[in-house]
């Protein structure tokens, strides 16, 4: 499922290709998505230049000239490339934006968990955003404090708090688990049993886990791609995830994988006890 860094590495690899450019048409599959969608809905962005792309969490937008714009979110299976417009169009695409210069930019997504929504000023994009939490990829010291309190005044578990939107935006199953082994913090301890500093390390962890995925260029299993349809390499370098039976990176034992509300979590028993000094 593409996390934060899958979304931010869309966005900078589709910056070439669609800054600049101006909208000449719409097309949509019209099978059903997450969030219900009609071609008139795209027509305001047509005859315009897109100026701006943008990113909170997993949330990824685009602007044209004007104000509109369209809010991607790409669910579990969803991808945005750039593609010659004569190209057969890929199995699953839903949404097909034609650029000026022959291209098309389009939203793909096998399993139909994400959403292309249109908005028509920049205050109704805000609004499609609201209940989005700090992103962890921009976070500044005011932010950090605000997660910092949020997590030591939940009462549920590490992975569950930081799988939440709301508090820490970006951060996703993968890099849960991957942030979560960083900090030597169980994922089953709960977040009030957490001191202040343990908080903060949590936090920096999950800082450091997402620049380095994004400088890797995301994670791709088997759907993710960026917007050149190129997928990422930063599967070599994650510690646990996806790695169950195989020796820790730190210390040698085996990954451990376990079933947490219904995903996956992946760790290290040694190196992520569940009482540990939480200072």
């Amino acid at each position: 499922m593409p996390e934060g860094p899958e979304v931010e590495t869309t966005r900078t690899s589709l910056l070439p290709a669609l800054l600049g450019r101006v909208v000449v048409g719409a097309w949509i599959s019209g099978k059903r998505m997450r969030a219900p969608l009609r071609c008139a809905q795209l027509q305001p962005l047509v005859g315009r230049a897109v100026v701006a792309l943008g990113r909170r969490g997993k949330a990824l937008w685009i602007d044209v000239e004007g104000g509109a714009g369209v809010l991607v979110r790409l669910g579990m299976t969803g991808r945005l490339v750039v593609e010659a417009g004569e190209a057969r169009r890929a199995p699953h695409t839903h949404v097909a934006l034609a650029l000026m210069g022959g291209h098309e930019l389009r939203f793909v997504d096998a399993r139909r968990f994400g959403s292309v929504v249109p908005y028509r000023a920049p205050a109704a994009r805000d609004a499609l955003l609201a209940d989005v939490g700090p992103d962890v990829l921009t976070l500044d010291d005011a932010g950090r404090r605000a997660v910092v309190d949020a997590l030591r005044a939940t009462e549920r578990t590490l992975k569950d708090a930081l799988l939440d939107q709301r508090l820490l935006a970006g951060v996703g199953n993968i890099y849960a688990s991957e942030a979560l082994f960083r900090a030597r913090l169980s994922p089953y301890l709960r977040g009030r049993q957490l001191g202040a500093a343990a908080a903060a390390r949590l936090v920096a962890a999950a800082e450091a886990t997402l620049a380095d995925a994004v400088r890797h260029r995301g994670t791709s299993f088997s759907d993710y791609v960026d917007g050149r349809g190129e997928q990422g390499d930063n599967l070599a370098y994650l510690y646990v995830f996806a790695r169950e039976g195989e020796p820790c990176r730190v210390c040698g034992a085996a990954v451990r994988r376990r079933t947490q509300g219904q995903r996956s979590t992946y760790l290290c028993p040694a190196c992520q006890p569940r009482a540990p000094r939480l200072r």
